[in-house]
């Protein structure tokens, strides 16, 4: 596929080759393949679910590529397969894998940065040694696992790709970090100013600024994290969440839950793993925990609707290789096609009306946020284009539609499971007034930076 100049050039520099399909952007008809991330609490299940499922649809025709962006990878331990590390392998006719080795994707994409990073903590006295094991900064092997997804979803050889996760917290981080790192428009923009100053120094003798190319990977990879967001909020991919019938685990897949709505990702499936039989079958020993889940269940099924939940009782034998983990993905899916989306539900949405008395319209910004009525601390706060909506100890930074950019935001009120944040037009002189200030508070700004 052609790029364009415009595109070829970037920070007045060429992109690399080896990064060049980063950038690349499918066409609009470019039809994406069935796209599933399964995340859980460590030792649900997890990646014995969507082994299960992957197995599932290759042997019903479908191209499956099953990925694995947990740093201590096992699919090769469910399969009893050795899988690659840097390219897909075939496990069995349509079933493909991949335990993605972020090391290499590191190495690869971000070269650059990688020295600068070492390099500055050589400077400071560290041992070598040790600043290039500092240079993997937190959060990058998600970033990189999720950017390999997004390549090979878009390399239009899969039907179907498959992500198996790392446990829930770091799948929240791996969420969250396109955001907490671009940090909106006054993120870019604080990026390119760093960008100009580290230049002016460096023609002015400071060698300790970093080249060039740093800024061009960091550039690089701002856009594939934005890219990232605008993916995983395609209609083709849904989350599933894997969990037991256990107390911890139903709390920490209620986080998520929540956190994954406010992202306004769609999950269509939840997945009850490891359910003892509810029958007098178990013995007495397990009696109790069989009636313990009995009450889990209920919960579950209480806190979760309507999102649909699928149950898989304990097995008697581990689920290891294709013939088993295809008998297990009966049992959990019965009659079903596993790629099939469940559920799908709008988490965003406005609601406009006009203010009869100032006749000037009124905006509301609606976010469904599963279990907020049950939060304690609830904050929105405005920041330029974008809103930071505070959930307890969750956060998010979401950014305005374009309609509600020139509205001032008045207050917000939670409704059930509904977060909705009012926007009020504002009298064309006080929008004039603002725009003259926020433009004198950059320029302060920008002048206490270059001092």
């Amino acid at each position: 596929m052609q790029i364009a100049t415009s595109e070829v050039q970037l920070f007045g520099r060429e992109k690399r080759s080896m990064l060049t399909r980063d950038l690349q952007q499918p066409s609009e008809s470019a039809k994406l393949p069935r796209v599933i991330i399964y995340s859980g609490k460590g030792g649900t299940g997890k990646t014995t679910v969507s082994s299960a499922t992957a197995v599932s649809l290759a042997r019903a025709g479908k191209r499956v590529l099953i990925l694995s962006s947990d740093p201590a990878h096992s699919l090769s331990d469910v399969f009893n397969f050795k899988i690659g590390r840097i390219e897909p392998c075939e496990i069995e006719k349509n079933l493909y894998g991949l335990e993605i080795d972020t090391i290499y994707e590191l190495k690869k994409h971000m070269s650059g940065f990688q020295k600068f990073v070492a390099d500055s903590y050589k400077n400071r006295g560290v041992d070598s040694g040790v600043a290039s094991e500092l240079t993997t900064q937190p959060g990058l092997d998600e970033i990189f696992s999720l950017a390999r997804l997004v390549d090979e979803a878009h390399s239009g050889k899969y039907d179907v790709v498959i992500l198996d996760t790392s446990p829930t917290g770091n799948t929240l981080r791996l969420l969250a970090y396109p955001e907490i790192i671009i940090g909106g428009g006054m993120g870019k923009q604080f990026f390119k100013l760093y960008k100009n100053m580290a230049s002016l120094q460096r023609s002015l003798g400071n060698q300790n600024q970093p080249e060039p190319e740093f800024f061009e990977e960091v550039n690089l990879l701002l856009k594939q994290m934005e890219d990232i967001n605008k993916f995983i909020l395609k209609p083709e991919v849904t989350f599933r969440l894997v969990l037991n019938p256990e107390k911890l685990s139903i709390l920490e897949t209620k986080r998520a839950y929540t956190f994954v709505h406010l992202y306004g990702i769609n999950i269509d499936l939840i997945a009850v793993n490891k359910v003892l039989p509810s029958t007098n079958t178990v013995g007495e020993y397990f009696e109790y925990w069989s009636d313990l889940h009995r009450k889990y269940l209920m919960e579950i099924d209480n806190s979760f609707y309507p999102t649909p939940i699928l149950r898989c009782e304990l097995q008697r034998d581990e689920p290891i290789g294709c013939d088993a983990l295809h008998t297990l993905s009966k049992l959990i899916f019965k009659a079903d096609a596993a790629d099939k989306i469940f559920h799908a539900g709008k988490n965003f949405w406005i609601e406009s009306k006009k203010d009869s008395a100032t006749n000037l319209n009124r905006e509301a910004l609606c976010i469904r946020i599963p279990f907020l009525s049950d939060a304690e601390d609830v904050k929105v706060k405005r920041m330029g284009t974008d809103i930071v909506v505070m959930v307890d100890r969750l956060q998010r930074i979401i950014t305005l539609p374009r309609a509600l950019y020139t509205l001032e935001m008045e207050t917000f009120v939670r409704e059930s499971d509904t977060l909705r944040v009012f926007f009020k037009e504002q009298p064309m002189e006080k929008m004039e007034l603002n725009a003259n200030k926020g433009v004198l508070d950059k320029l302060r700004a920008s002048r206490r930076l270059l001092a």
